[in-house]
């Protein structure tokens, strides 16, 4: 009988073995959230709807605004291809949405293989956005990526990387070390973000990479994180494997 450890390691290797079957080297956003969801890394509500009937069905359970977003295999960059669709706050714009998405990816490529469409909660505003990255170094093996999103990555490439494994406090100072870390410790009165909430994500991010010797890219971006109390929430994440010779 397996311990919780056994189940965790058999799940996530479910996953990758469909995936790797499929002569595949990337999750569709769906696929990965379903593998942080085996470590417990909080993703929100989402569900891949095959139908139209299917995704009004679910928006209408977890409630709107939701966003819709085309899952493809052959489609890897969603916002190059024009394929989602934010803040529908209807059943009549989430029926113009599904439909718009779906066209976009034919557009943008006529022969890709429409998986479903993912309907998710759309997020509330936090405290920041955040990005958690991971690669596989050749030399070092899993490196944890830690920055702020927007321009804080894109100009200022505010950003830190700590080897794995690491401690609590590793990743504590890790969070500290980037110039934009006062705008989560309540900068000018602003609530504080949830960085024991962070923290606990980023390690198990940590032992999803230690574990998991197929991925060698985790991008989870972005990531809103709440005030005290309230946690954080991955928004959007892709995941790469290694192809297998």
């Amino acid at each position: 009988m397996y311990n919780k450890e056994g189940i965790k390691i058999t799940q996530s290797n479910k996953i990758l073995n469909d995936i790797l079957a499929e002569n595949r080297h990337f999750l569709m956003e769906h696929e990965s959230k379903n593998l942080l969801s085996v470590y417990g890394i909080p993703v929100g509500k989402y569900k891949n709807t095959k139908t139209l009937s299917e995704a009004i069905e679910f928006a209408n359970e977890i409630g709107y605004p939701v966003v819709a977003k085309l899952m493809s295999p052959d489609i890897v960059h969603k916002t190059d291809a024009k394929v989602i669709r934010l803040n529908i706050k209807s059943e009549d714009e989430l029926i113009q949405a599904y439909e718009e998405v779906i066209a976009n990816g034919k557009d943008y490529k006529s022969d890709a293989e429409v998986i479903g469409v993912n309907i998710q909660k759309m997020a509330k505003k936090g405290i920041a956005e955040i990005i958690i990255g991971g690669i596989r170094d050749k030399n070092f093996g899993p490196v944890l990526m830690f920055g702020f999103g927007g321009i804080f990555v894109e100009i200022f490439k505010d950003v830190s990387y700590r080897v794995c494994p690491i401690t609590k406090e590793e990743i504590n100072r890790m969070i500290r070390s980037i110039k934009a870390f006062p705008l989560l410790n309540g900068y000018r009165g602003q609530p504080k973000g949830d960085i024991n909430e962070l923290i606990d994500i980023m390690l198990k991010c940590c032992d999803l990479l230690m574990k998991n010797p197929e991925i060698i890219e985790l991008d989870l971006n972005p990531v809103i994180v709440f005030e005290v109390g309230k946690g954080i929430m991955v928004v959007d994440a892709r995941i790469i494997l290694k192809e297998v010779n």
